[in-house]
């Protein structure tokens, strides 16, 4: 009877063990609608579904008038609904069905004026996860996961949440929206989840940081948060967010794009060697997902500030942004040759420690976002700890002097556009 019970006992130890093994599938994808792109006349939104289906858009002005729609001709797991003959600076709303579902939000369209005023939002590094997520495929998580029954990561929700409440007309992520790996079945608790409040109204523009690519090459974010416009030209790696009297320039610096380090002839460097000398907009902001200075973990990168660094000064850029260390830090004063360099790694993954470097301006191992707006001739940069502390401000200058003269004699359209905002 005793060597029974002891089976028994043994058989059903056996069968709860089994509940943790991983042998489910990891739970589908699936978002609300979320805004890929807007531009003044036009906007993009996205959806991705748990199975293949058609879905389609309405978009209305604030009388409530149908201005748009637009309509999928075969069933797709991915979903970009474009909707055009929009008006600038104009707010609309939005709701896409799919089978039974509905979701809704607002369409901002940019203003088209060349001196018009904007707002975006920055962070790097949030792609932290629940501890949960490792169980997902096990039995005894797999459906709880599957339905969304179970929380996301704390800190990145807050983060999202922040975010939201400030309304940013787009946001700008430093890279690595996905911990450890990368992997398509993690972006919907560490992102699209957390952020589904501001990715309903603003558009997302991501950099490719190291742990993105770490999963096909980077083709999950991609996939997820470009448009179809932007994969056809260097396959959504390096792009340019234009708006008003700024170019945002997010370039690729992974080591495993290009197949060497960052130099001439480097994929990056001649894409932001192009842009730079062709752009007209007085403020030029490059965001990449590594730093060049760094007083924390990863240090200094010694090609970019070899490669990048004179080509960034040579256009007269304002403003480098970049994550991967897990803090906030910046670098130099505006109004020097050089642009001021930004690390804003803190948007929810474990924090790093910064060591005391004579060279920064500001050093802070703290879970924040930044907020970069621009209006009458100035930029203002805030970095707000979650929560609401201030951690830095400050203000990227125009362009003057000898670099000026420089801007003048290579892009005098450019010289004279930034002339014009003094």
């Amino acid at each position: 009877m005793s060597r029974r019970r002891w089976l028994r006992r043994g058989l059903w130890l056996a069968a709860f063990g089994c509940l943790w093994i991983n042998v489910c599938d990891d739970p589908p994808l699936r978002t609300d609608a979320y805004v890929l792109d807007a531009t003044p006349n036009e906007a993009v939104v996205g959806l991705i579904t748990a199975a293949p289906a058609t879905s389609e858009m309405t978009v209305r002005d604030a009388a409530g008038a149908v201005v748009a729609t637009a309509r999928e001709a075969a069933p797709v797991r991915r979903h970009q609904l474009r909707a055009k003959g929009l008006q600038p600076a104009s707010d609309y709303v939005y709701e896409v069905r799919s089978g039974a579902d509905r979701h809704a939000g607002v369409l901002r369209t940019p203003s088209a004026a060349p001196d018009a005023a904007l707002r975006f939002a920055v962070l790097g590094d949030s792609g932290d996860q629940s501890r949960w997520v490792k169980l997902q495929r096990t039995p005894l998580w797999h459906w709880p996961a599957r339905l969304g029954w179970l929380p996301d990561h704390g800190t990145v929700t807050a983060v999202g949440a922040e975010l939201a409440s400030w309304r940013p007309d787009f946001v700008l992520h430093l890279g690595d929206v996905i911990y450890p790996n990368g992997q398509y079945a993690h972006y919907m608790s560490g992102f699209f989840r957390p952020f589904a409040a501001v990715l309903r109204d603003a558009p997302v523009y991501a950099v490719l940081g190291n742990h993105d690519v770490m999963d096909a090459s980077g083709r999950q974010l991609l996939g997820a948060l470009r448009t179809r416009e932007a994969l056809a030209r260097d396959g959504g790696r390096n792009f340019a967010v234009v708006r008003g009297p700024a170019r945002i320039l997010i370039v690729d610096c992974n080591d495993s794009y290009g197949g060497r380090r960052y130099e001439a002839g480097h994929p990056t460097h001649d894409f932001l060697q192009a842009e730079l000398a062709a752009a007209s907009e007085p403020w030029l902001v490059v965001a990449s997902h590594f730093p060049m200075r760094s007083a924390s973990r990863q240090r200094d990168r010694a090609d970019l500030l070899l490669a990048l660094m004179p080509q960034l000064v040579e256009h007269g850029v304002g403003l480098y942004l970049s994550g991967h260390d897990h803090c906030y830090q910046r670098f130099g004063e505006s109004g020097g040759e050089e642009p001021v360099l930004v690390v804003s790694g803190g948007g929810g993954k474990d924090l790093y420690e910064v060591r005391p470097d004579a060279r920064a301006q500001v050093l802070d191992p703290a879970f924040h976002w930044c907020a970069v707006e621009i209006a009458q001739g100035r930029m203002r940069v805030q970095a707000r700890e979650l929560g609401g502390r201030q951690i830095d401000a400050f203000e990227v200058k125009l362009p003057a002097g000898q670099t000026l003269e420089r801007i003048a004699r290579r892009n005098p359209t450019r010289a004279q556009r930034i002339e014009r905002l003094r």
